[in-house]
């Protein structure tokens, strides 16, 4: 199974890492980019909704 593909069904709350092993939170995924350069600020970005 392709990472795409393993990452996917973890994000909408499918069973990837053994038995009872589904966590589901819900709303969209929160990514956070971290400053790269002295002054910069972090930047927050909303993925889609989850359970697509």
């Amino acid at each position: 199974m392709p990472f795409a593909e393993w990452l996917y069904r973890y994000l909408i709350g499918e069973e990837m890492a053994g038995w009872d092993s589904a966590t589901f939170y819900p709303g969209p995924v929160l990514m956070e980019y971290l400053p790269t350069a002295p002054g910069q600020r972090t930047r927050d970005a909303r993925g889609p909704e989850r359970g697509m």
